[in-house]
């Protein structure tokens, strides 16, 4: 049989085929999910610094992290996004401890100690914010927010975003930190 005949082709797709097989399988084998431990929400404290709250419903937490999209202006880096301010946990943030955990950007309670560099928050730039562990096991999900949403919100309300199937889009919800928590926890408890 020739090297270039039709049944060595046919062996050879099929060899290469198995091959791309196998390693795209190895590949997904090697990936890394994080999972969900509940939810982000932002408010404000009496001055209307920004405050950011979780809702934490299985396992833990162990910092937290503000970040914005990247613009020209910032050094290039392989990530599009850049970190303004990112805390850790004292302890873990448990869901018994998540509503005690609440953490000021500006003023941090004892519970939190600064990590790296951080960047002032400016007028009309879009941030999130989220929790994550150490390990990169378990995450909240982020919360979107702008200076400008936060100034319409008082003490006590949590600012979220609500996917809204019909619309194709997420919408802004504020609510209580006490309903955040209920929503962002419903049927895990």
């Amino acid at each position: 049989m020739s090297l270039h005949s039709p049944g060595r082709a046919r062996w050879r797709a099929k060899a290469a085929a198995g091959l791309l097989a196998a390693a795209f399988m190895t590949a997904l084998a090697g990936c890394e999910t994080v999972a969900g431990a509940g939810s982000t929400g932002i408010s404000v404290d009496a001055q209307a610094r920004p405050v950011i709250v979780f809702a934490v419903c299985n396992d833990h937490i162990d910092g937290a992290t503000i970040y914005r999209d990247r613009t020209k202006a910032d050094p290039t880096g392989e990530d599009t996004t850049v970190s303004v301010a990112s805390w850790d946990a004292v302890s873990p943030v448990t869901p018994t401890t998540a509503m005690h955990a609440m953490l000021n950007s500006v003023a941090p309670s004892r519970s939190w100690s600064r990590t790296g560099s951080s960047e002032p928050l400016r007028p009309g730039v879009v941030y999130q914010a989220y929790g994550w562990t150490r390990d990169n096991t378990w995450f909240t999900g982020h919360v979107e927010f702008t200076l400008e949403r936060l100034s319409r919100l008082t003490p006590g309300q949590v600012l979220t975003q609500t996917y809204i199937p019909s619309k194709d889009q997420d919408v802004d919800t504020v609510q209580s930190y006490e309903q955040f928590s209920a929503e962002a926890c419903k049927g895990t408890r």
